[in-house]
């Protein structure tokens, strides 16, 4: 298995588990993990947020306070991460990718997990450029066709979208080997894209040459 080194962290903070999140200082940080979800359009109609009895580990600042955290349950073969969170401004400072390493090393240390499995909304792009970089494995993908909106009862507003609108997707996650050439090769690429009807949404810089580059449809008429 090969199991990626651990990134540099930065800022001083600490990583510890406690077996009910209820009784951790994440307790905290849920509502405005499930608020961020929601406003961002990630979260699921069934999206809940996790019972008070799941496990957590969770990264604490100088001040005692939780910065960032992950609730999993525990199952006898496959550990599954129900919620994940790091604080905005904490962000992009390896504070997830250092806590999803503490949740795997204990896994490994039990011996008899399996997996650790998640899942992500199809448009968070960056958490799922996030855990391919951590070393997690794409395995399936979910589809559902909403009948009703679970809000009002009424018909999902896409169903009123043309079929080219609906053959694009709305967002593209695309790897890229800068190569010899550079950012110039990048452009070049960045190009096509737009000629697809795609313009640059994120870049996010994995090593000296890996990227992952997120695209957004550009809407009609842009």
């Amino acid at each position: 298995m090969n199991i990626p080194s651990k990134p540099t962290p930065e800022g001083p903070y600490c990583i510890r588990f406690y077996k009910h999140y209820g009784r951790s200082p994440a307790w905290q940080l849920v509502p405005q993990a499930m608020t961020y979800l929601q406003e961002s359009g990630f979260a699921g109609r069934s999206d809940l947020p996790p019972d008070f009895t799941e496990s957590c580990v969770v990264a604490i600042g100088e001040d005692g306070k939780a910065i960032g955290f992950l609730t999993y349950d525990c199952g006898r073969e496959s550990w599954i991460i129900t919620l994940s969170y790091v604080v905005p401004e904490r962000r992009r400072k390896h504070i997830h990718t250092a806590l999803f390493y503490a949740l795997r090393d204990k896994a490994i240390e039990q011996g008899n997990v399996v997996s650790i499995d998640s899942t992500t909304h199809v448009n968070n792009l960056a958490a799922q450029a996030a855990f391919e970089a951590q070393g997690r494995t794409k395995e399936s993908i979910n589809y559902t066709y909403s009948l009703k909106d679970s809000s009002d009862g009424k018909a999902p507003q896409s169903r009123g979208r043309s079929f080219e609108e609906m053959r694009m997707p709305e967002y593209l996650l695309e790897r890229f080997d800068a190569g010899p050439d550079g950012l110039k090769n990048m452009q070049a690429f960045i190009n096509e894209k737009a000629a697809e009807g795609y313009s640059l949404h994120q870049a996010i810089e994995c090593s000296a040459c890996q990227w992952v580059l997120i695209f957004r449809r550009n809407s009609a008429g842009s």
